[in-house]
């Protein structure tokens, strides 16, 4: 067989009803459909450009999104493959395993692009996660499994992975310049940055209303920024409120989460650092002085 032959047969990858369930669901992005295209994703395989690193193996390229981004592009089929620039080489995944890498590299990339220049469909990091996680519980039973979302689940997964994923990135990453914002547009801001973070738009269930930002300047350098999350979907773990604050004179931010815990007279002080690790600073009572704390985490002179 020649290499031409071995080509052509490793990327001849037909996937016409998927693209078909992306269809829909770009036109209606229900549960639902999204339950389908997924149940036909994971049986699926796709095609993957990649490069050969020094060592001669084949690296994945990734996508370059928004806001300092990346994305793991795939393609159900060589026609939704862009002729230029031409990758070195095309792999045949099953689409589990290309999902795999994307969930263990958690830091480098943001989620996965379904045929990114033409249908363009994104499922993000919560989703890649969620997709790994019933696909190990699937395994470890060794039955078959639907992975379905009920509303309640999927606004919890949503929303802690704004509090405690999307949130915290783009503070860090932006600093000063979020603050800023805050300072300026308040709940409306705070509001639509969520929304702009949800794997469904169109079920986004919270108000601008249903906000509250509360800027305040605690020292010549320092500032701090209260807000207040919705009550609707306060699941564990969620966050009551969070806190950022801005030192001017190291030019550094923090984050603070207070948080639901199980007991319902007592609350969480936490942290997130720019990597994303969750720091607990103690329990208080429920309503009680959680600024006072936040305030003596600063050390404030």
């Amino acid at each position: 067989m020649s290499d031409q032959e071995k080509e052509n047969l490793t990327i001849n990858v037909r996937n016409e009803e998927i693209e078909e369930f992306i269809d829909t669901y770009l036109k209606e992005n229900t549960p639902q459909h999204l339950n389908q295209l997924v149940v036909k994703l994971i049986a699926s395989r796709i095609l993957v450009p990649a490069s050969m690193n020094q060592q001669k193996k084949p690296v994945p390229c990734l996508l370059p999104g928004p806001e300092n981004t990346s994305y793991f592009p795939l393609y159900t089929s060589k026609e939704h493959i862009p002729a230029k620039p031409k990758s070195e080489l095309v792999l045949n995944l099953p689409f589990l395993a290309a999902n795999h890498m994307v969930e263990q590299h958690i830091e480098q990339i943001d989620g996965i692009a379904i045929n990114p220049f033409t249908q363009n469909l994104v499922f993000k990091r919560a989703l890649v996660e969620q997709i790994a996680e019933a696909e190990k519980k699937r395994q470890a039973g060794g039955q078959k499994k639907k992975v379905e979302l009920t509303p309640e689940q999927y606004f919890a997964f949503e929303r802690k992975e704004f509090e405690f994923g999307h949130f915290p990135k783009k503070f860090f990453e932006q600093g000063k310049e979020m603050i800023d914002k805050l300072f300026e547009e308040k709940e409306q801001y705070i509001d639509e940055l969520f929304e702009s973070c949800y794997q469904h738009p169109r079920m986004y269930p919270y108000l601008t209303e249903e906000f509250s930002v509360m800027p305040l300047n605690l020292s010549e350098d320092m500032l701090l920024v209260q807000i207040g999350m919705p009550e609707q979907g306060m699941e564990i773990p969620s966050c009551y409120r969070i806190y950022l604050s801005w030192d001017a004179a190291q030019e550094k931010g923090r984050y603070f989460t207070i948080e639901r815990t199980k007991e319902d007279g007592k609350w969480l002080v936490g942290e997130m650092e720019a990597d994303l690790k969750h720091t607990g600073h103690g329990e208080i009572p429920a309503g009680g002085a959680e600024m006072q704390k936040v305030v003596e985490l600063l050390e404030i002179k």
